[in-house]
């Protein structure tokens, strides 16, 4: 049977959430994992802007034909696979809930920007899609 496919689209210009998505490990679990660095696709971050996705604000989880964006997206993320290490087992205990990623999304997003901020990193342009 061959191993789901996940692909998560984010900026990969932010070290949190670099270091986020790889403390998952989803290889690990038998998932094909593709990384998009939405800097690198303006296509994708003005196809997502068509659809009232900021990938500035929400990163994208695709598991197989399925998307989910923000708060959605990290629910789903802590439900996949076991709780082999600490890391996903207290992140699954925290983002398990809907409503609790919902609550604690925005304060995250919020610190994520103010992060890039500081490293005086920009944000990412819709209209680079066009060049």
């Amino acid at each position: 049977m061959p191993a789901a496919s996940l692909q998560i689209i984010y900026d990969g210009e932010c070290p949190v959430c670099d270091a986020y998505f790889r403390m998952h490990r989803l290889k690990e679990i038998g998932l094909q994992v593709r990384m998009t660095d939405a800097r690198e696709h303006p296509e994708l971050v003005r196809d997502y802007a068509s659809r009232g996705i900021d990938l500035n604000r929400d990163f994208v989880l695709r598991l197989g034909e399925t998307e989910y964006a923000g708060s959605e997206a990290m629910f789903v993320l802590a439900r996949l696979g076991s709780r082999n290490s600490l890391f996903r087992r207290m992140n699954a205990a925290i983002f398990r809930s809907r409503f609790i990623s919902k609550a604690l999304y925005p304060a995250l997003r919020q610190g994520r920007l103010a992060l890039l901020h500081m490293l005086g990193r920009p944000p990412i342009r819709v209209d680079n899609a066009n060049t």
